[in-house]
């Protein structure tokens, strides 16, 4: 079976998500610790910052089974917090996937930013070893479904991801936004995508901070902003009317104690924490002048957007159940495969015992004639078997009648 067990925006809140929020390595870690079940074929793990989600294939265990192994790797001994996980099994576990890809599973609808993020945690995967045949063709057929939606429809038109619903924000709280003060902590593909948002906006007073000083550096140089050292950060602060940040951490970068002493006398100043787990204290909010937002609060900004692109949703949705379908079905052949090639060797192994025994009494004129009529019997008797087979388990969809006429016809079973 494929199968999906996560959460999502639309299932838990943000201090949900961010207990399951994987960098890289982690995300590897977690797909190995799944594998060592003896069930698990191929493992995928998707962690952004609107969801993570577990990607499988498993034979010989139950759904309840595999939900089980999930979430006792995912939240061992947090059984609160398995309330926010959703599952997927074989066709609905497909369809997730490609609406995700598509973005019509995403909090802006058609963003692109998840098309990448799939890539890249499929490349993870694929460099691991950690997937295999069917997970390969289901994440090419998944991108592929996804650039179709992308290309037949004006999906991805306008936002592109949650950091244009932040400088939509940040523009609705100053209208002069072109004037403002600010800071961009972080500078991976979602800084990169605010600060491009803010430049359109004539945004031209853009301090950016990050770990790794040449990447500041490189976006300072590209939007005509100003890098400073990570050390720096409480100087950028002081100056900034908006702060946004985007950074991969396991713990706030700042609280309102820290920052506090470093605030200017600005009348107010707004945050906006994009990262999953959140970059900044809650506590922050607690601050007269501060507003802070996080991701979920952005949805608003997010449901204005999308309204206008309802009238995509069905041809969206055809295409991805035009794709799903192509999968569903190529799936169903793999399945049948083994034991289509199993019921072949029984057959071919029976006819040819047959005719070994009578062999030497025919002469050779005999054994040519009874050699066809024996290739023309085991010829029928596997058309037939085949068909019996297809009809049993629905061309390969009743996996459960799949697995058992297979046993029957395994090779360590021939007597």
């Amino acid at each position: 079976m494929i199968g999906i067990v996560g959460v999502s925006h639309k299932s838990a809140p943000v201090e949900i998500r961010e207990k399951l929020a994987f960098e890289r390595d982690d995300a590897l870690v977690l797909a190995r610790k799944i594998l060592q079940s003896q069930y698990f074929k191929e493992v995928l793990v998707l962690s952004t910052c609107n969801r993570t989600e577990v990607y499988f294939v498993a034979d010989g265990i139950c759904t309840n089974g595999a939900f089980k192994v999930i979430t006792q790797s995912l939240l061992p001994g947090d059984e609160n917090s398995k309330n926010y996980l959703f599952q997927y099994y074989h066709r609905e576990a497909v369809r997730h996937l490609f609406q995700v890809v598509a973005g019509l599973d995403s909090m802006v609808l058609g963003e692109y930013q998840i098309v990448s993020q799939v890539k890249s945690a499929f490349a993870s995967a694929m460099d691991e070893k950690l997937i295999d045949k069917k997970f390969k063709r289901l994440f090419d057929k998944a991108l592929e479904c996804g650039k179709n939606v992308r290309t037949r429809t004006a999906m991805s038109h306008g936002a592109f991801s949650v950091s244009y619903a932040a400088v939509e924000k940040c523009y609705e709280e100053f209208p002069d936004l072109s004037d403002r003060n600010i800071l961009l902590i972080g500078a991976g593909d979602t800084g990169e995508l605010v600060i491009k948002n803010l430049s359109k906006k004539g945004c031209r007073n853009i301090s950016i901070v990050n770990r790794t000083l040449g990447k500041a550096q490189e976006l300072a140089r590209r939007y005509n902003g100003r890098a400073l050292p990570f050390e720096d950060m409480m100087k950028g602060i002081h100056d900034a009317e908006i702060i946004v940040t985007s950074v991969a951490t396991k713990a706030p970068v700042f609280d309102a104690k820290l920052i506090t002493p470093h605030l200017n006398g600005h009348e107010r100043i707004m945050m906006i924490d994009l990262g999953v787990p959140r970059n900044i204290h809650q506590d922050v909010a607690e601050i007269s002048r501060v507003k802070l937002l996080n991701v979920d609060d952005l949805e608003e900004v997010v449901a204005m957007n999308a309204e206008h692109k309802h009238e995509y949703l069905s041809v969206a949705e055809a295409i991805v159940e035009q794709k799903v379908s192509e999968f569903i079905d190529w799936l169903n052949v793999q399945n049948l495969k083994p034991v289509i090639a199993n019921i072949n060797k029984i057959v071919t192994r029976f006819f040819d015992e047959e005719m070994a025994l009578i062999s030497d009494s025919l002469t050779e004129d005999e054994r040519a004639k009874y050699e066809k009529v024996n290739r023309h019997q085991a010829k029928m008797m596997r058309n037939r078997l085949v068909k019996n087979l297809k009809n049993v388990t629905d061309n390969g969809r009743v996996t459960e009648f799949v697995g058992i006429v297979n046993k029957m016809f395994e090779p360590s079973n021939e007597k």
